[in-house]
């Protein structure tokens, strides 16, 4: 994909043909295969996009739910814009044609952004920085055994 300085409709694009293709290796049912594996996918995707949007300030948005559920989402900083990337959406909105959520302008417009989309209670979890390389094939490694 080559390095970016921000993130552009293409290049989400790009990054979901590559979670799609990820995803179907183990499963052609998208609904089936991202159960269980929100963390370490959206961590590697996280990854991907540290990778290629160098500008990019990348965290995770934790939401957990009243039946002791937990779904992780990014929060992707760039220009001044907060975008909410849902690698596994198809979890929980089996249908879906886009991993994009939406933008945001804070935080706490996040938080109500996912509550109403989703439910649940969600807060900024952790940051992720420039992965290595022996980190995404861990990750990897996990969403390829997860069953």
């Amino acid at each position: 994909m080559g390095n970016k300085t921000d993130m552009d409709k293409k290049f989400l694009e790009e990054i979901q043909e590559r979670v799609i293709i990820l995803l179907k290796t183990l499963s052609n049912d998208l609904h089936i295969v991202a159960k269980d594996r929100c963390s370490e996918v959206a961590r590697l995707v996280g990854c991907w996009i540290s990778d290629e949007c160098y500008k990019c300030r990348i965290q995770i948005c934790k939401g957990t739910f009243s039946d002791g559920s937990a779904h992780d989402i990014l929060v992707v900083e760039n220009n001044g814009a907060l975008s909410l990337i849902d690698p596994t959406i198809w979890q929980i909105f089996p249908e879906s044609s886009s991993i994009f959520i939406g933008t945001a302008g804070n935080i706490q417009e996040t938080s109500s952004l996912l509550t109403e989309k989703y439910s649940g209670s969600w807060k900024i979890s952790e940051d992720l920085y420039k992965c290595s390389d022996d980190f995404q094939k861990k990750l990897l490694e996990i969403i390829k055994n997860s069953r």
